[in-house]
């Protein structure tokens, strides 16, 4: 099994990360990546928050208010290039309601829904989204399940200069510890490769 992969922060400098997505809300900066419930303790909840409509969306999910955050966060999200945190709060939001929806295929499509704008986000090139992308092809969240995908993913996020810009922590032990069970060589170099292919989509014009 190969060890931990090491990239330099030349190559982390090259990705393209939109101005807009590299500023973090705080309360953002502290979480932990996975599909559970995402909320903030409680005594923390009478602080006072922006007037911004995806600030306010993102407080509302971090109180586990998710049926009132996702109409805000929808429109924003909708808007494109530089509204990843958006894109990522409406995701994790989507899996939230996945929970608690009645039917497994509501859940099923609300799950699928939440992959969906977090990938987005994470093809943008959003670091906190791509953390989560490793997390939902590992665990197989609103995707089939690949860990050649999850380890691309964390190749990623490892490099992103955008992480390393802002002082996110690298892929957490025990989630590498799990990657590496779950890859022999070839794997690894598929995800390599992958990982070399990928490059942010490009914006168009109208975003």
């Amino acid at each position: 099994m190969r060890g931990r992969l090491v990239f330099s922060v030349a190559a982390a400098a090259a990705l393209a990360i939109p101005a807009q997505a590299q500023t973090m809300h705080p309360s953002a900066q502290s979480e932990t990546y996975s599909t559970e419930a995402h909320q903030r303790p409680a005594d923390d909840e009478a602080a006072p928050v922006s007037s911004d409509a995806g600030a306010i969306g993102e407080d509302l999910r971090l109180k586990g208010k998710c049926d009132e955050a996702v109409p805000m966060l929808q429109p924003i999200a909708l808007r494109g290039a530089g509204h990843e945190i958006a894109q990522l709060d409406l995701g994790l939001c989507l899996f939230d309601l996945a929970r608690t929806a009645k039917e497994p295929a509501d859940a099923k499509t609300k799950r699928q829904e939440g992959a969906a704008w977090v990938l987005r986000a994470a093809n943008a090139g959003f670091a906190k989204a791509q953390a989560m992308a490793v997390v939902l092809y590992l665990d197989g969240t609103g995707v089939d399940a690949d860990p050649v995908e999850a380890e691309k993913w964390a190749i990623l996020y490892h490099r992103n200069g955008m992480r390393l810009g802002i002082g996110l922590p690298d892929t957490a032990p025990a989630l590498r510890q799990r990657l590496d069970a779950a890859l022999d060589d070839k794997k690894q170099d598929e995800a390599e490769a992958r990982a070399r292919a990928w490059t942010p989509p490009q914006v168009s014009a109208d975003e």
